[in-house]
């Protein structure tokens, strides 16, 4: 059934795509969306979008679409508004505020389903698709990215971000996550590799991904950088290299990352799941360390 209802969410979004495709290069697109990962990165997707389409625009990130923020909305000139990541769930007062104007609302949140003429609304719930965890704010406006222009799908990696900060990573992607994940993946902007499943790994060394891990807690070893250095010494794993500097888990061999791994789940070992540390990981090769 998913698949189906997919099929009539592209479609809707490619119709939406026409009609934003419509509007004049001399007006400036108008673009608010959430204060989050997922809304920053929405944000970074559209922006880019409307880069490469020689678009103006101005933008702004809001922690949440209140009145005070509605009404300084509606006080401004601009026709072509563009929300992402917010918005699904104030229609009603948006419509009403910024009447006359063209509305764009890109958003996987629930929404109280009101309609106006000049608002063009792109909702997964709108095609029985669950939000919370099918598809991210920013896999929604990745959609639209690339109803607009088939080179954008080398921004899935960043839709791929915005779901795991929405956390519908957790239990493994859906299957319209899967679907974008898989667009990032062949446009070789995200590498996913088995690993362990720690906030940090190519840009923190061994001992503070111990340290800082907001993943999991091991006595002793979580919150105390003295206790993760010695951690890795008991187990044979030393935290600096021969210059003394620092080492990340990508300098660890497999003898040193096989020990790591066993001596983390049997210190998990209270834990329901104790080695669900261990998973699928995302690498962005283009990102430096």
């Amino acid at each position: 059934m998913i698949a189906e209802n997919f099929e009539r969410f592209l479609k809707h979004i490619e119709a939406c795509a026409l009609e934003f495709s419509k509007i004049p290069h001399s007006e400036t697109i108008r673009v608010v969306s959430h204060l989050d990962c997922d809304g920053i990165t929405s944000a970074a997707i559209i922006i880019k979008a409307l880069n490469r389409m020689n678009r103006k625009y101005a933008l702004s990130v809001v922690q949440q679409l209140d009145e005070k923020q509605i009404y300084a909305l509606s006080r401004e000139d601009y026709k072509n508004f563009v929300f992402t990541d917010i918005g699904s769930g104030q229609i009603s007062r948006l419509t009403e505020a910024l009447s006359g104007r063209r509305i764009f609302i890109l958003d996987h949140h629930e929404t109280e389903g009101a309609k106006s003429e000049r608002l063009f609304h792109i909702n997964p719930h709108c095609f029985e698709i669950d939000g919370s965890n099918n598809i991210s704010g920013a896999g929604v406006v990745f959609l639209f990215a690339r109803a607009l222009d088939q080179k954008n799908e080398d921004l899935a990696h960043l839709a791929i971000i915005g779901a795991i900060g929405d956390v519908q990573e957790e239990n493994g992607f859906s299957e319209i996550n899967s679907f974008i994940l898989s667009i990032a993946e062949k446009k070789g902007k995200l590498l996913r590799k088995k690993g362990l499943r720690i906030f940090g790994t190519q840009s923190r060394p061994i001992h503070k991904l111990l340290e800082q891990s907001s993943d999991f807690v091991i006595n002793g070893v979580t919150g105390s950088e003295s206790g993760a250095v010695q951690f890795l010494q008991s187990i044979g794993v030393s935290p600096t290299d021969n210059n003394g500097r620092w080492r990340k888990l990508s300098a660890l061999s497999e003898s040193e990352m096989q020990r790591l791994v066993t001596a983390l789940i049997l210190a998990r070992g209270g834990e329901e799941n104790p080695e669900s540390i261990i998973g699928d990981t995302y690498i962005l090769p283009d990102e430096k360390e």
